[in-house]
């Protein structure tokens, strides 16, 4: 007997992947406590689609900072995303997946890349829903623009530095150099080039110019 004539479909089969992860090795209660929520909302996804079949994965990383990419656990679970053998990622909060904005947007490109959604239980945020990609569009457009700030910092910078006489062009504050003016002045008086003086000084030309061409 054909049993497709019945209209039965098997039911879909969904992996779960349940990420937590704490920075020092005193925070057994904040693991305990990313536990019962993760917990919490996976039975809420159970009860709401009985007809899915969920298999849930766990992954963690103790006492690791969330600047670390090549935490064991998150490691683990995304080379399972690479396989694309996890369908779900459920966390509690962004900075538990990622610190800076730049890698958790690169994270996130990399999961829709794959087909996989995540849900940011704490904060209400859930990739399968339009509302979630609309967030995640505003914030790469926000990461985009702290790069051309910062673009725009470090030209300013160099052109700052132009003008006080730095080599390296960085926008950096140099430390002040004491510059004997007198010194200088008896130098230059004895024939010897400003290059000259400036390198024995260990100072850009600048403000050997300046002490020169002062009253």
């Amino acid at each position: 007997m054909d049993n497709n004539n019945n209209g039965i479909q098997a039911p879909a089969k969904i992996t779960i992947a349940k990420y937590k992860r704490c920075s020092t090795d005193n925070q057994d209660p904040l693991f305990v406590l990313q536990e019962e929520i993760l917990e919490k909302k996976i039975s809420r996804m159970k009860e709401d689609s009985p007809k899915i079949t969920y298999e849930v994965l766990n992954f963690e990383d103790f006492a690791v900072s969330g600047k670390n990419m090549d935490r064991p656990g998150f490691c683990k679970m995304m080379d399972l995303v690479d396989k694309r053998k996890i369908d779900i990622i459920v966390f509690t909060k962004l900075d538990r997946l990622a610190r800076s904005l730049q890698d958790l947007l690169n994270i996130t490109s990399k999961l829709e890349s794959k087909g996989v959604k995540f849900i940011v239980v704490e904060q209400n945020l859930d990739t399968s829903t339009s509302q979630g990609k609309l967030l995640f569009h505003i914030l790469g457009a926000f990461a985009e623009f702290e790069r051309a700030m910062i673009r725009e910092r470090m030209e300013a910078g160099r052109k700052k530095a132009d003008l006080i006489g730095s080599k390296s062009g960085k926008p950096c504050h140099r430390p002040k150099v004491d510059i004997d003016a007198d010194g200088v002045r008896f130098k230059h008086s004895q024939g010897m080039s400003m290059h000259s003086i400036a390198k024995q000084y260990n100072v850009s030309i600048t403000p050997i110019r300046r002490i020169l061409n002062e009253k």
